[in-house]
């Protein structure tokens, strides 16, 4: 396999290129004149000499920047109209103006319109070719309506970069658009050129983004390339072709392309924080071919949901991460690098900077106008974000001690070991290529007993309608599906009082979330039975339905209440016969 030669960090060696690139004329944008800043340092006006010291506390936990974005009447009804579209405007920092920036909305699920908690990016370079912001061509502005703790994204990218995955640089700041208070924000670098040249050696390869599942056994086209002047997609191609080749070759020997510390890190982290929104879950990742070396690597995004779910080291469902995990040489490497990624995690005095980052926005949070909760509530959810990471390496290190002597055991001979794969090394029929036989035992190593259609839920009548019980914890859209292969459908309830019946019986099985099919997924805050039709009652838990987080669209039954929740979180489910 290549490898990564070692170099020292080029930070000294982009400053000077920024400089330099200012002096030329073209690369850093002007204040304004017409702005309420003076002008210093560069014959440009912008203050070269402090530009990485204040790049650096845009990044940090020192102080907590104010950024004022301003939009005409004009580019705000635009944005109403079309939020993702760019727009002119000036953004203004620490008393410096700058004209003709670009401004949109952003977010898929997280995504709020304008007098709401919108996120926004602001390109610098956009209408002004070469214009950079503090060396930056690019900045994001995440509104964090997903996450009430307003830690989550902090603490993960944080760990990321720790262990050496390539991340963006994070901050907090409070945003204000056109004299409104919008509230506090986490200020993320973007992935773009300037983020390629930070951490790579050769910045000139293509940078692909998976945002709507995209991945190495999907359409090369469905890949969203933001970066890289070839356009032909050749280099994604002959990746994928390769990874889709039985056996190990992409990730070992003369042909191999991916950089496997670097991958095997990054999967270790998403582990470690729980992203099952990324990688694990098959989107929301970028991947870098990086030319020189040839080879390529993952980075993370959108970790909003991050550090809530308690995933465990193998549950990837990526392509890449889900090949490694079912080839030995690469799972072995992977539960080695994840016990050495714990070490290190363990090594950050993460709870330190957690109580400066809530020391440093916490007159933020609480003035926020547009923050889609209570102080109370982002108290109990920092609460929820600290005990998950402090526990986190307690939690997995049993998972991951799988090995004897660096490699997996096979007692009885049926080609799996007992890391993640073999749940019963004393019976060779029974491992994760066995077939479930319906029998009362976890044949195929799911964790669950008679899991697949084929074998009937235990079941109620109530009403003259049977439901069945399914205990095996997954999504509600796959529960969905699960029940119409058996000729089922996702139950629907006449009455409350049969709603009750069926809770009760539910709840001596499994006292956790069981989805139902309810839902608000065609039109918002419109709630039907998969049928369409409407139910005849409701018994909505106190604070439900969350309909104004939009993205919220399933309805479980918890503790015999209707709450909402995303449509890939995972619970045991109840069918009915369909009608």
């Amino acid at each position: 396999m290549r490898s990564r030669p070692f170099v020292m960090s080029r930070s000294a060696g982009l400053a000077l290129a920024s400089v330099l690139a200012v002096a030329c004329g073209d690369a850093a944008l002007a204040p304004s004149t017409s702005g309420t800043g003076s002008s210093t340092g560069s014959d440009t006006g912008f203050d070269t000499d402090g530009m990485d010291l204040a790049l650096e506390t845009i990044f940090s936990l020192d102080q907590l920047p104010r950024f004022d974005i301003r939009i005409s009447d004009g580019a705000y009804a635009a944005l109403l109209a079309e939020p993702k579209e760019w727009v002119k405007g000036t953004f203004e920092y620490d008393g410096q103006v700058y004209d003709n920036v670009g401004v949109r909305l952003k977010g898929n699920h997280s995504f709020r319109p304008l007098g709401e908690k919108a996120s926004f990016k602001v390109k610098f370079n956009k209408y002004i070719g070469g214009a950079r912001f503090l060396g930056l061509e690019a900045l994001t502005f995440n509104s964090m309506v997903v996450d009430s703790s307003m830690l989550r994204e902090w603490i993960s990218y944080r760990i990321f970069r720790e262990l050496g995955v390539p991340a963006p640089r994070v901050g907090y700041s409070q945003i204000y658009l056109n004299g409104e208070e919008y509230g506090l924000y986490l200020t993320i670098e973007p992935y773009d050129d300037e983020f390629l040249e930070r951490v790579y050696d050769d910045a000139s390869g293509n940078l692909y983004e998976s945002d709507k599942s995209a991945d190495l056994d999907t359409s090369i086209d469905a890949w969203d390339q933001d970066e890289g002047e070839d356009e032909s997609r050749e280099d994604l191609k002959a990746f994928a072709e390769l990874a889709l080749e039985p056996g190990t070759a992409v990730f070992y020997g003369e042909k191999a392309l991916v950089d496997m510390p670097r991958f095997l890190d990054f999967m270790a982290v998403e582990t470690i924080v729980g992203h099952f929104d990324g990688h694990i879950g098959g989107h929301n990742f970028f991947i870098y071919h990086e030319p020189t070396l040839d080879l390529w690597t993952y980075q993370p995004w959108s970790l909003d949901q991050a550090l809530a779910r308690h995933v465990t080291p193998y549950e990837h469902a990526g392509y890449l991460g889900y090949k490694c995990l079912h080839e030995e040489v690469c799972l072995i490497d992977y539960v080695k690098a994840s016990q050495a990624a714990l070490v290190r995690f363990a090594g950050i005095d993460l709870i330190t900077e957690i109580q400066k980052a809530i020391l440093l926005t916490d007159a933020a949070m609480r003035s926020d106008p547009l923050k889609p909760y209570s102080a109370e509530a982002v108290e109990s959810g920092r609460t929820r974000s600290i005990d998950y990471i402090s526990g986190r390496a307690t939690e997995l290190a049993p998972q991951l001690d799988c090995l004897v002597d660096g490699e997996q055991p096979d007692a009885d001979d049926d080609g799996f070991g007992p890391c993640f794969q073999d749940c019963d090394e004393g019976d060779p029929k029974i491992n994760p290529d066995a077939a479930e036989l319906c029998d009362g035992v976890d044949n195929d190593c799911s964790g669950y007993v008679d899991d697949v259609p084929a074998c009937e839920c235990p079941s109620i009548t109530s009403g003259g309608q049977t439901f069945y019980l399914c205990h095996n914890r997954i999504t509600w859209l796959d529960a969905r599906d699960f029940c119409a292969e058996q000729g089922h459908v996702l139950a629907h309830f006449q009455s409350a009082e049969q709603s009750d019946e069926v809770w009760a019986a539910a709840k001596e099985i499994d006292g956790g979330r069981w989805a139902i099919g309810l839902n608000d997924r065609i039109t918002e805050n419109d709630y039907r039975w998969l049928d369409a039709s409407e139910p005849s009652f409701t018994i909505w838990a106190s604070g439900q339905p969350a309909h104004q987080l939009d993205w919220f669209d399933c309805v479980f039954l918890v503790g015999g209440k209707w709450y909402e929740s995303n449509c890939i979180e995972r619970g045991s489910f109840i069918c009915t016969d369909a009608p």
